[in-house]
């Protein structure tokens, strides 16, 4: 049995981060989004609040799209280290 390299295990946490942190962002826009808001016959004033959430939809499906290429990657280059071992 060979020893595991320490960049895998690095990589595998990492992309598992990005796409934790990305379902939270993720989950945060898409309540942001789906909220109701009451506006007066002359418009509604600008709230950041819900400017935030709405740009942490897209940005949270960034991230879970980067951490699985991560991990897809870091399992692509294990079974390359394996067979080459072999």
């Amino acid at each position: 049995m060979t020893p595991v390299p320490p960049w895998r295990h690095s990589f595998q946490t990492l992309g598992f981060a990005f796409v934790s942190i990305g379902a939270i962002l993720s989950m945060i826009g898409f309540i942001g989004l789906n909220t109701p808001t009451n506006c007066p016959a002359s418009g509604c004033a600008y709230n950041p609040l819900l400017g935030l959430a709405a740009s942490s939809f897209p940005s949270g499906l960034t991230l879970i799209i980067a951490g699985i290429v991560v991990m897809w990657m870091v399992q692509i280059e294990s079974r390359r280290e394996d067979r080459g071992s072999a």
